[in-house]
């Protein structure tokens, strides 16, 4: 007879595959050890047992990269400590390219393996050949050789990890099955399963496939859907050498690696399926799914043309399982961003063996510590709204997810699944006017305009995409003459109440005991003086404020301010975002439109930088605050939706005069980037205080009422510790750069590039980045020193950094 479920524990953690086994081996190791792991069915019942173990260090970003390296570690020492062989093959893998823009991704992809110290480096293809003797050669370029890479047993890992943890105090119990988070007050306070209830203040969804299903019973958005996905594995191959590296043909959409005198090879398939639409089958437990030939039948022939021994080799498995594949092909790993004491691990894209174990450690170290251990803003629960968590959405968008994996990581690439969601009041005018169109959380935002003839769609490279002629043009315009550009997308959050003046001084860095008419960029930070976001934010009235934040973190700041909200504080929220469309109407003869159509003084005496005025743009009232994103002289106007296609005509109108250009995103993107304006989430994060990212200059610790993190802050600054951001531009003015490229001082990896573009006014390259100073040296200044340069495809470019912006340091054009 089973032993019966404690009635109390410090924290359940749902799942029994690798992250939920993760997450019970790194907390009970770290001391907690009333943990309890549920399991429905059995450990790895789920997706875990049919994984297909790949381990390689290099993922798509810093933290999950972190996780991978993690997680080779782990592989090497977890045996020492349990008993327990994970099943680790150090054979290293070998990526290959069929084509000169895979080459330069995977060049780029050697360059980031350099900012972690990860051993990678090119192969030609003679060298392939013989290192893989399998492959044909024919139309391979080179390829990347990473000897650090291998593979798992998947189960034998979670097997090693569940011996840790019950080493360490945890209990793991498998036949349980969770029926419901129990929820009192906004808080979570344990779980009710089949065998009973289970007290507690922190539950952990490691639910895997499940895990949508779970969240969506407490409003918990886990935004991730199962997906059909085959791999086979041949007969046994006489002489196969046991010491094949993995093999990766991103252009045939295959991988291979070695199993046990057999090969085993899967797919990234060009065409894929959600699975379960209808809910995942109860009795679901080490269950596999129909195998399909027709749906792997044309991957199933590049993989039989570049390994021509499977055209005579017996197929012994013919496999397809569901694995988890989120809308973003991004984790979902943090705290939920409406319940206290729930946490999430789930949605990893097919990469759970490589990033179990170092994703369940940071969740372990985010439940221990009460925050992030690094940065981990890309995966944060608060990122998706509600739209993205339902089943219809995800089972359109999370099978291109699965498609996306081997396909070309474009810079810029844009999703193609559940577009036109969102829509601004000014999209059709603007797309009757050339634009082509980017997603970002759903809306469609101008990203560039085509000129006459041209097609508005996206052709992607790594070097000068189609659209780069228009988005110089679009600059020059912004520059020299005047631009207009959709600023409806961004966030519009209204601050409301008797205490609002003071709740937001509580929580912003600027002073906002301003008048009535005037706005202030401001940051908002943790207790840790780490940068939470950064927003503009309007005094409309005596209490009454409109904060202006980033398109992908509304939702975000907007639960930040309600959780800060303290008990009997007068402090109403809401989110006004759809309810004004928003022209940006930005240059040095912006003024000139605008005094045209506006009918009032618009000159720097009577319409001040940082001040806000409500008027009247032809029949329509308006309000505009004058401030800019580009560095120039500027405004952001704002109209009802009624009247925004009117306020839209009439400054084209007025503008035609003064050499008017409608621009999008990838023209401002380079605008912010020349004259040093930051963006959350690419140039600083809740890891990095002010005193790193040069926004002292917004932070006022002697205010009436001190703001979160201000000691903290104070405390960081005096230390002063890097890595510092600035300024860089690439003396070539061919390479471009996009982002994460490593920046070498005198020829060692000294930080990397956060953001990128290639700037007008520059005539190059241009990026912001974060570096360290000096062994020895601390504060920006020290960064002045060395001969600075960036690695773009395998190549060091002679760059200049500057601790101030390249464009109008002294914003004379923006505050003129």
């Amino acid at each position: 007879m089973a032993k019966p479920l404690p009635s109390h524990a410090q924290v359940v953690i749902i799942g029994g595959g690798i992250h939920g086994c993760s997450v019970a081996y790194h907390l009970a190791r770290e001391g907690w050890k009333d943990v309890i792991l549920l399991e429905r069915k059995q450990l790895t019942s789920g997706t875990t047992w049919h994984a297909a173990g790949l381990v390689g260090q290099l993922q798509g970003s810093h933290a999950t990269t972190a996780f991978a390296k993690y997680g080779i570690e782990l592989l090497e020492s977890i045996e020492a400590e349990t008993g327990q062989n994970p099943g680790y093959r150090r054979s290293g893998s070998i990526s290959i390219a069929t084509n000169t823009e895979r080459f330069a991704e995977l060049k780029r992809k050697a360059d980031f393996a350099k900012l972690f110290g990860i051993e990678a480096h090119h192969m030609s293809t003679a060298e392939i050949s013989e290192r893989w003797p399998l492959v044909n050669p024919d139309g391979v370029l080179g390829g990347i050789h990473m000897p650090s890479d291998g593979s798992a047993n998947p189960i034998d890992l979670t097997n090693a990890l569940v011996k840790g943890a019950r080493m360490h105090g945890a209990t793991i119990r498998e036949h349980v099955k969770v029926e419901e988070v129990l929820v009192e007050g906004g808080k979570t306070r344990g779980v009710r399963t089949d065998q009973g209830t289970i007290f507690a203040d922190i539950v952990v969804n490691c639910g895997g496939m499940w895990a949508r299903e779970l969240g969506q019973k407490n409003n918990v958005g886990v935004p991730l859907h199962a997906c059909e996905h085959y791999y086979l594995v041949t007969e046994a191959i006489p002489d196969l050498p046991a010491d094949l590296p993995v093999l990766r043909s991103y252009c045939d959409g295959t991988y291979w690696k070695e199993d046990a005198g057999k090969l085993l090879f899967g797919f990234a398939h060009f065409h894929a399926k959600a699975w379960a639409a209808k809910g995942i089958p109860e009795e679901f437990c080490f269950d596999s799914l129909p195998f399909i030939e027709d749906d792997v039948m044309e991957v199933l022939e590049l993989a039989m043309n570049r390994v021509p021994l499977l055209q005579e080799t017996g197929i012994r498995t013919f496999f397809n399982g569901p694995e988890s594949y989120s809308y973003d092909g991004r984790f979902t790993l943090g705290p939920a961003p409406d319940l206290e004491g729930y946490y999430v691990l789930a949605g990893v894209n097919s990469t759970g063996i490589q990033s179990g174990p170092g994703a369940g450690k940071a969740l372990a170290d985010w439940i221990i510590k009460g925050h992030a251990p690094m940065d981990l803003a890309e995966m944060d629960p608060a990122r998706v709204e509600e739209f993205q968590t339902r089943d219809p959405y995800l089972q359109e968008r999370c099978p291109e997810t699965l498609v996306l994996t081997y396909a070309m990581h474009w810079p810029n690439r844009q999703r193609e699944t559940a577009r036109n969601l969102r829509r601004s009041p000014f999209y059709h005018p603007m797309k009757a006017r050339g634009a082509c169109f980017a997603e970002v959380q759903g809306w469609e935002r101008p990203a560039w305009f085509a000129t006459e003839g041209m097609a508005p769609e996206f052709e992607y490279s790594f070097g000068r995409q189609n659209w780069f002629d228009c988005a110089q043009a679009e600059q020059k315009a912004a520059r020299e003459a005047v631009a207009m550009i959709d600023y409806s997308m961004l966030g519009k959050l209204m601050i409301e109440g008797r205490d609002a003046e003071a709740f937001l001084q509580r929580l912003c860095t600027n002073n906002m005991g301003m008048r009535p008419g005037r706005v202030a960029y401001t940051l908002m930070l943790n207790p840790r003086g780490g940068i939470e976001s950064d927003v503009t934010v309007a005094r409309h009235g005596p209490e009454s404020f409109m904060m202006m934040c980033s398109i992908s973190h509304t939702r975000r700041d907007l639960l930040h301010l309600q959780r800060n909200i303290a008990e009997g504080e007068d402090v109403r929220l809401r989110d006004v975002t759809t309810a004004y469309g928003v022209l940006g109407l930005m240059g040095p003869s912006s003024r000139a439109v605008l005094a045209e159509v506006s009918g009032i003084d618009v000159s720097n005496e009577a319409f001040r930088f940082n001040s806000l005025q409500r008027f009247h743009i032809g029949h329509a009232p308006v309000f505009a605050q004058r401030l800019s994103y580009s560095g120039e002289l500027g405004w952001e106007i704002f109209a009802t939706p009624d009247f925004a296609e009117h306020v839209f005509e009439v400054l084209e109108a007025a503008g035609q005069n003064h050499g008017l250009r409608l621009i999008g995103g990838e023209a401002l993107n380079a605008l912010r980037i020349e004259k040093g304006f930051v963006h959350w989430g690419h140039d600083m994060s809740y890891t990095e205080s002010p005193h790193q990212i040069g926004m002292d200059f917004v932070c006022k610790p002697d205010k009436p009422v001190p703001f979160i993190g201000r000691d903290a802050y104070l405390a960081r600054k005096a230390e002063n510790k890097g890595p510092f951001l600035c300024a860089i531009k690439l003396a070539d003015p061919e390479p471009l750069l996009h982002h994460n490229e490593p920046v070498l001082r005198d020829g060692k990896v000294v930080g990397y590039v956060t953001a990128g573009a290639y700037g007008y006014s520059s005539g190059a390259a241009v990026g912001l980045c974060l570096l360290s100073p000096p062994e020895g040296t601390s504060g920006r200044e020290a960064l002045a020193a060395g001969a600075y340069s960036v690695l773009v495809e395998g190549k060091a470019i002679a760059a200049d950094i500057s601790l101030t912006p390249f464009h109008d340091p002294q914003s004379r054009r923006m505050l003129g």
